[in-house]
């Protein structure tokens, strides 16, 4: 299981540093950690589809009007959500703020990221996640452009074998509407 103190930890040390046993202080690494693990985190949670980080919801339909003619009715999007992935019935939409204005007034349903906590990170996003930070967190610790830059590098080749690792857990979605090859045969 990752915490946020081994992920950090574990970032540290790839870049020489090392550990910690607390987030609260103000060595450089506890500063630079506290400041840039949240974002970078989200940042990776929201690049791909992960299927560990996916959920589905109803949306509870919002009964006042929206502002401007475009749009009928207003649905609540989760509180939890990071990127909104699709909605069920499919249709035309536009998300705005935490809300989803459409033209559309029956049972909404959505499928989501939404903000995993780290003891649910399957093992190759948890290396993943490691390089990341060690890549952000390179130059202002160790202040090595090398370093980082070998952190990229490292980083590039986790993410893929990651992607590649969780992409393998799902099946493919099919083509549901195929008119260019119906109209050939």
């Amino acid at each position: 299981m990752a915490s946020k103190i081994g992920l950090v930890s574990n970032a540290l040390i790839l870049i020489g540093g090392l550990p910690l046993t607390s987030l609260t202080g103000n060595s450089r690494a506890q500063v630079v950690a506290n400041n840039l693990y949240d974002n970078i985190v989200a940042h990776e949670l929201t690049k791909h589809r992960w299927g560990f980080a996916r959920k589905k919801a109803q949306l509870a339909k919002i009964n006042a009007d929206p502002v401007g003619t475009e749009y009928s009715s207003m649905y609540q999007l989760p509180s939890d959500l990071l990127t909104l992935i699709k909605l069920n019935p499919n249709l035309p939409y536009q998300v705005l703020g935490d809300r989803v204005y459409c033209n559309y007034s029956g049972d909404l349903y959505c499928d989501y990221i939404y903000d995993v906590s780290e003891a649910d990170y399957p093992a190759y996003f948890t290396k993943m996640l490691e390089y990341a930070l060690a890549k952000d967190f390179a130059l202002a610790i160790s202040e090595s452009a090398t370093i980082k830059d070998a952190m990229a590098r490292e980083y590039l080749n986790a993410s893929q074998m990651a992607r590649n690792t969780d992409s393998q857990q799902h099946p493919t979605t099919p083509i549901q509407s195929r008119p260019f090859l119906d109209v050939r045969f």
